[in-house]
């Protein structure tokens, strides 16, 4: 018989409780079971918690490796892009590609080393061995106005090309041999071309009615890239046409001779 007194605090009413030997080891078993039990839940808990941070971990990794296998990729089809370039420029030119050294950096062959940025940095690299062909007029019609650099003390505005007015659709031809280094849309000009060619020169062809080019294509002196209309800010059929060298403004007539071919 195990005997237990609970005593209170004021030392009165004191009671009294008697458990046989049975029923005492019942409570020691009972307690002991309640905590293991405990013991058992929160080891569950905290491997919860571990197991938690470990597919936390395990989830950063797998979106690094997604941002990592987008970025080769991406690289991969911008190494493709510029091998097609590449090979453009070479059969335009007429150059075995097996006879020249691959300056780009593209050739399987070639010196270990990272690829271009950007494919507009391989059209630029490209670009400056075409030379340019000045004399070639982009389109038959007549020009309605001329280069002017403006005035900004009395607020003229300069206009940085001739304008060439014509038939609509009238073909556009690219001035010179060259890379297609923009094809798209503009606010002013509306539809426009714009060709890199040699010695840093560059040509605008503005409010087109279509373009028959696309950015990253090789085209010759004299082949059809575009035909004339008049979207963007223009109100009547014609051809902005501008020449820059060297990120400047250059007057068309300086290289252009004569005047273009009547319609």
């Amino acid at each position: 018989m195990t005997r237990i007194i609970l005593v209170p605090d004021n030392e009165q009413g004191a009671r009294e409780y008697n458990l046989s030997r049975r029923m005492a080891l019942a409570l020691i078993f009972l307690a002991m079971l309640l905590a293991t039990a405990l013991l058992v839940l929160l080891y569950s808990f905290v491997g919860r918690q571990s197991t938690l941070a470990r597919m936390n971990n395990l989830e950063r990794e797998l979106e690094s490796a997604r941002v990592e296998t987008a970025t080769v990729q991406s690289m991969q089809r911008e190494l493709a892009e510029s091998r097609t370039l590449q090979e453009k420029l070479l059969r335009m030119l007429g150059v075995d590609e097996g006879a020249i050294p691959d300056s780009l950096g593209l050739m399987e062959d070639a010196a270990p080393g990272p690829p271009p940025s950007s494919l507009r940095a391989l059209q630029q690299a490209a670009a400056q061995a075409l030379p340019p062909e000045p004399g070639l007029w982009p389109a038959a019609g007549r020009v309605t106005k001329e280069f002017d650099k403006g005035n900004p003390v009395n607020g003229e505005r300069p206009h940085q090309g001739i304008d060439i007015a014509g038939q609509p659709d009238t073909p556009i031809l690219a001035v010179a041999p060259g890379v297609v280094s923009r094809a798209g849309k503009d606010e002013y000009l509306g539809n426009y071309v714009e060709i890199r060619h040699g010695l840093g020169y560059l040509t605008v062809y503005g409010h087109l009615a279509r373009s028959a080019v696309a950015a990253g294509d090789a085209v010759q002196g004299g082949q059809v890239i575009a035909y004339m209309g008049k979207s963007g800010q223009a109100t009547a059929t014609h051809l902005h046409f501008e020449i820059w060298r060297n990120d400047e403004p250059v007057d068309p007539r300086r290289l252009l001779s004569g005047e273009p071919a009547p319609q």
